[in-house]
């Protein structure tokens, strides 16, 4: 009986015991566990940490997405164990990179399968089929052996976004089962998300950058495009498009080339370019009514490398136009002063002898040529010094009371003769009243002189009118001529008005008549310049464009009415102001 006690005590300690052993025992495997997954979870964070700090250093501002992928599945050891890792992308020439690295010596049928499943994966990430013809395959690492039957056990995919957009899928695949847990797969989820991101904020601002430089490049007046190294057309702006005739919506390099064709031979320029790292300059390039010069120029990257080229438009239409007018304008001058100069000399050669010496009136005829001769060369300086003020904005008149009724009679008088010989019958037609205008009387003269000498010049054997009429405010040019009884060539009843009361004169033509397509040009100075150094009429032409700027500097208006055949009417108004 008193040993009971002992053995319940016993017990009782014995049961405490193992408890407490099997206590300190849970506790300890707890804890080496607990050891253990953060063991794995800091490898896992090292190696997160390292491989983003590998991509940071390898990778920095690159949108190449292969580069991504090939630095993670070179480290991807560092993580887990696998037999291949593969990764399928689209490259930037629209097909698909399928590439595959052998950790483990495995069989060709395992490959196949990891190569189905993740096109398989794929297609259904794109929603459409991909065809063996659209994927580029190769492989890496160890070589296969065929002895292996080991068959894939263990697989996952993780795709490859790029702006919410799927570019890829990177596979990772091992003969054993059950390898892959959420942890490992969440290390690579996060890295493969963080260079995604990266990748995508990258594109996003050179996407940002790159329709700034397009929307610049679009508003150029010279054409541009960009080819790469393999002369594929990178962007190509809408002046290079019209000046090359290209109206396709999609275009490609062999629109520029066909546009080009014969012309230039733009391929081989572009890859001299490249070659040689220079830049080549075309001159005088024709296509269709344009003038081109095209300049061909590398680019390179930072590293000095090649990145293709960029071909500059420049049209020098204008410029070669006006440099036809200034050789035109050179010959003219140079044959408008000869003339008169090899007369003077030629007179005064004669001058010298005594035979001409003795005969006063041969002698007097010789000394009239060289004043007419010397007077053409002064109106031909004077011409060429009135356009140079009217364009340096020094021209000036000396506005006083003038009587247009005597300088109109005045201008027609000294004309006569000329018309005469001619055979033309010039006449003048003045409204009655009309009144006095402030105005220079000598540079409106002048304006009558170049107006009556064309019109003397081209009427040929014809009628020649000059004719001065008062024109009220918005009356119409074409009723008040009318009510005159006078028939103006080429003017039609489209409104042709004036804000303020003014004198209107005019000389009217039974010449040959001017194109309307000319009309426009005739008080431009270029067009005046190689129209008189084609025509076989003497003289500058620049009288128009004086008279514009004369009547322009008493506030008036000159204009044009024209027909083929039937003649000319060149007219100008004079703001009118009544004087007591």
């Amino acid at each position: 009986m008193e040993t009971t006690p002992f053995i319940y005590i016993f017990l009782t300690l014995a049961i405490y015991t193992v408890i407490v052993i099997v206590f300190i025992w849970w506790e300890n495997r707890q804890m080496r566990h607990s050891l253990k997954y953060k063991e794995d979870e800091m490898g896992r964070r090292m190696y997160e940490v390292s491989i983003l700090k590998e991509l940071g250093e390898r990778i920095g501002y690159s949108l190449n997405v292969q580069k991504i992928v090939d630095v993670i599945t070179g480290s991807l050891r560092k993580l887990l164990p696998y037999s291949t890792v593969s990764y399928l992308l689209w490259s930037d020439e629209g097909r698909l990179i399928y590439h595959c690295v052998l950790e483990e010596s495995v069989n060709k049928n395992f490959l196949e399968d990891v190569k189905k499943r993740i096109v398989t994966a794929f297609s259904a990430l794109i929603d459409r089929e991909i065809k063996n013809s659209e994927v580029d395959e190769s492989v890496s690492g160890t070589i296969t052996d065929e002895s292996n039957e080991a068959t894939v056990k263990s697989f996952f995919n993780i795709p490859v976004v790029i702006n919410n957009q799927p570019v890829g899928l990177l596979s990772v695949s091992s003969t054993e089962e059950g390898l892959y847990k959420e942890a490992e797969m969440t290390i690579l989820y996060t890295i493969m998300n963080q260079a995604s991101t990266a990748v995508s904020k990258l594109e996003n601002i050179l996407s940002q950058e790159k329709g700034k430089l397009n929307a610049m490049v679009a508003s150029m007046a010279d054409g541009v495009f960009m080819v790469d190294t393999r002369n594929r057309l990178l962007v190509i702006n809408p002046a290079a498009l019209e000046m090359l005739g290209i109206k396709n919506k999609q275009v490609s390099i062999f629109d520029v080339l066909d546009a080009l064709a014969s012309k230039l031979d733009i391929r081989t320029k572009i890859e001299e370019s490249i070659k040689f790292n220079k830049l080549i300059v075309e001159e005088n390039i024709k296509i269709e009514n344009r003038v081109l010069r095209v300049l061909i120029s590398p680019v390179k990257d930072t590293d000095q490398k090649p990145l293709g080229a960029v071909i500059l438009f420049h049209d020098i239409t204008k410029e070669k136009a006006i440099e036809k007018m200034r050789e035109d304008f050179t010959s003219m001058m140079v044959h408008e002063l000869r003339s008169p100069l090899t007369g003077i000399r030629s007179i005064a050669n004669l001058l010298k002898e005594d035979s001409v010496k003795k005969e006063q009136k041969k002698y007097q005829e010789f000394v009239d040529l060289i004043v007419t001769n010397s007077a053409s060369m002064l109106d031909l300086v004077n011409d060429l010094l009135d356009v140079a003020k009217l364009e340096a904005g020094k021209f000036q008149v000396l506005k006083k009371p003038t009587n247009l009724s005597a300088v109109i009679d005045s201008r027609v008088l000294s004309y006569k003769t000329l018309a005469v010989d001619n055979q033309i019958d010039l006449q003048s037609k003045i409204e009655p009243g009309l009144p006095q205008v402030e105005a220079d009387e000598t540079k409106i003269g002048q304006v009558l002189n170049n107006l009556l000498s064309n019109a003397i010049k081209f009427a040929e054997r014809g009628k020649v009118t000059v004719c001065a009429f008062m024109l009220p405010a918005g009356m119409d040019l074409v009723e008040k001529v009318a009510g005159l009884g006078m028939v103006w060539p080429g003017l039609t009843p489209k409104s042709v008005k004036f804000d303020s009361d003014a004198v209107a004169l005019a000389v009217v033509d039974s010449g040959i008549g001017i194109p309307q397509d000319q009309l426009s040009k005739l008080f431009n100075k270029f067009t005046q310049l190689e129209h008189a150094a084609a025509s076989e009429k003497k003289g500058t032409g620049l009288g128009l464009v004086i008279s514009k700027g004369i009547v322009e500097a008493h506030g008036g208006k000159i204009g044009v009415t024209s027909e083929e055949g039937k003649g000319s009417a060149f007219y100008f108004t004079l703001p009118l102001k009544q004087h007591g």
